[in-house]
């Protein structure tokens, strides 16, 4: 954390240190008052104990000094002990007091995070700026450095600045520049300091790149992919060499750090030596002049020690300014970002359960998108209508831009040119939750969450589940007969991460379950992205004669690079360079001289080949 103000750079934060401890307050207050009242009131006990530990030895020297009676100092001596004893006692119960609510007020960040990234417009998730600050705030929240220190600067702060003027005016009463030696002995160490951090946040901007591979290294060895992968390979003789190089690096580059410290620690030695000298010199000549009674010399030790120690602790804190201020910069920053879909005042409940209840139209006019940052035009001038009911297809090689036009229809990207028309009304009067309530998508990259398989199918509880259309989805996914046979249906955990005892589904398994998921939200429009890249030919064939029954109640875009796997579709548009080139039935681009016509055939000419190949190798 302390290195996010090289990140964060000058002039680039529009939020001030003052402003950002008043936040941070400020959300304390919201959060819970009774930890916003007692960090901001925790140093009063601080401050009583830490002026009566200087002054009660005194007065107990005082007794020996006046010869008071032995019961009399017996007494003092016990009340000495005693507020020592409370002020330990207070002590820590206010660092425990305060750990306690820190660790909670972290939560609650971690909270608003997870709030935040799991609601934020999804372009945010790529856009690499919004991607930088992200990771910074994930480290903010994670590690809780720049908010654990705002709310221990409210409570360390305020003492120190007290203390520091009332030791420092009683230090001054006794030689001015005792004072000035003190304070010029603690900043020279503190500069020490300084430039023993800043070497070590240059030194260890060195490590990345060997941190990196280390972490990747790890991963790896951990992954079953990559275990394959390095067994039959026989790999780790190879990455071991590897590992063992970037440790190597990373310790020269630690001892460097290491040297850095020990330079200070050694000149801080020194400095404090000469502290000591110069302020326990002067009080000893003064008590020795008879200008210092021995009851004042054990007063004033015990302040020069005490101003010492809090006039580092403030400066300390005045140095973690930068990077807390970044740290907090980079969450405000991040929580304050406005959407781009409206999130009231959309098309209303009665046109949008009217929308819902039939298949709906899909109209893209003169549709182009270009990426943050680029150039380029990914897609170009995309003008298409799909009418209530049609079974499209949309076929493209890789790179064409057909995952990004899938973004561009669910409202993930919105266009920078052009219109997107759902159901006949523009989707900039809808609200987000209303366009995403329309479509349903089964992703090329999908994720199963660790919970129940019923609700990775519904996103529902148990107790909501529509059982009879539940079953109808299974059916037409062709999921129903692994579901039968999963121990405990649909209440077996998935994701075995996290859940030890849990099911596992092959690939093409997984897709009919993703299948099903699109089917029981039963939107008007559904958009399946490369649906049987992951199923055996008898599974993708069953799935082409049930996908009319499936999609009767729906519009529907069939995605895929295989041209021949979209024959039972009514329409195939063909997507390449970002621009539709040609639309039709199958048997309508096939009878000209068309581009589709050229990919089938090449596709065909290898799929034949295949076979033969595959035959003769049978025979």
């Amino acid at each position: 954390m302390m290195y996010l103000s090289h990140i964060y750079g000058k002039g680039k934060s529009r939020y001030r240190f003052v402003s950002n401890l008043a936040y941070c307050m400020k959300e304390m207050w919201k959060w819970k008052k009774t930890v916003f009242l007692f960090t901001l009131f925790s140093f009063i006990p601080g401050i009583a104990a830490d002026y009566l530990g200087a002054l009660l030895p005194s007065w107990v020297v005082a007794d020996l000094e006046s010869g008071a009676d032995t019961s009399t100092l017996l007494l003092h001596i016990f009340l000495l002990c005693a507020f020592l004893w409370l002020g330990n006692v207070l002590s820590g119960c206010i660092h425990a007091w305060f750990s306690v609510g820190i660790d909670g007020y972290l939560y609650h960040f971690r909270r608003k995070f997870l709030d935040k990234i799991m609601d934020v417009d999804y372009d945010r998730l790529e856009d690499g700026p919004s991607r930088e600050v992200t990771g910074n705030v994930i480290s903010s929240v994670k590690f809780g450095g720049g908010l654990y220190f705002c709310a221990s600067f409210m409570k360390e702060v305020p003492p120190a600045v007290i203390l520091l003027l009332f030791y420092g005016i009683l230090i001054s009463r006794v030689r001015w520049w005792l004072f000035v030696v003190i304070m010029l002995t603690v900043l020279a160490d503190l500069k020490l300091l300084g430039i023993a951090r800043k070497k070590h946040g240059e030194y260890y901007g060195k490590t990345s790149l060997s941190s990196r591979r280390t972490d990747y290294i790890n991963t790896q060895a951990k992954d079953a992919a990559a275990g394959k992968d390095i067994r039959m390979y026989q790999l780790l003789d190879f990455l071991i060499g590897k590992y063992d190089a970037a440790l190597e690096e990373l310790e020269q580059i630690f001892n460097t750090i290491h040297c850095w410290y020990t330079v200070r620690n050694v000149s801080n030695a020194f400095l404090l030596l000469f502290r000591n000298w110069a302020a326990y010199g002067l009080l000893l000549v003064l008590l020795a002049g008879g200008e210092l009674s021995a009851s004042e010399f054990v007063y004033y030790i015990g302040l020069v020690s005490s101003f010492a120690l809090y006039f580092e602790m403030l400066i300390r804190q005045l140095m973690n300014i930068n990077s807390t201020n970044a740290s907090i910069s980079y969450i405000r920053e991040f929580l304050s970002w406005q959407d781009a879909w409206k999130r009231t005042d959309g098309i209303g409940e009665e046109a949008l359960s009217k929308l819902r209840r039939s298949p709906v139209s899909l109209e893209l006019k003169n549709v182009s998108f270009t990426y943050p940052g680029n150039e380029q035009e990914t897609l170009s001038h995309i003008s298409l209508t799909i009418r209530p009911g049609e079974k499209l297809a949309l076929l493209g090689l890789n790179g064409a831009g057909k995952t990004t036009l899938v973004k561009l229809i669910c409202g993930f990207y919105h266009p920078t040119e052009g219109e997107i028309l759902l159901g006949g009304i523009p989707m900039e009067r809808f609200t987000r939750e209303e366009y995403f309530s329309c479509i349903s998508v089964l992703f090329q990259d999908y994720t199963l969450l660790p919970v129940t398989l019923d609700e990775n199918l519904t996103g529902s509880g148990k107790e909501e589940i529509d059982r009879s259309r539940l079953e109808r989805d299974l059916t037409l996914s062709g999921f129903a007969e692994r579901y039968e046979k999963t121990p405990g249906k649909g209440d077996a955990a998935l994701i075995r991460e996290v859940n030890g005892d849990s099911v596992d589904f092959s690939g093409g398994e997984k897709q009919k379950l993703l299948f099903t998921r699109a089917l029981y939200k039963e939107a008007p429009l559904v958009i399946l992205d490369e649906p049987t890249a992951a199923l055996d030919p008898i599974a993708e064939n069953e799935l082409y004669l049930r996908y009319g029954e499936a999609m009767k109640n729906a519009t529907s875009i069939f995605i895929s690079h295989r041209l021949s796997s979209t024959r039972f579709c009514d329409r195939i548009v063909l997507l390449e360079n970002g621009r539709l080139i040609e639309e039709g039935t199958h048997e309508q681009l096939l009878a000209g001289n068309t581009r589709y016509a050229y990919l089938y055939e090449v596709q065909s000419r290898y799929y034949k080949s295949s076979g033969g190949a595959q035959k003769r190798g049978e025979s």
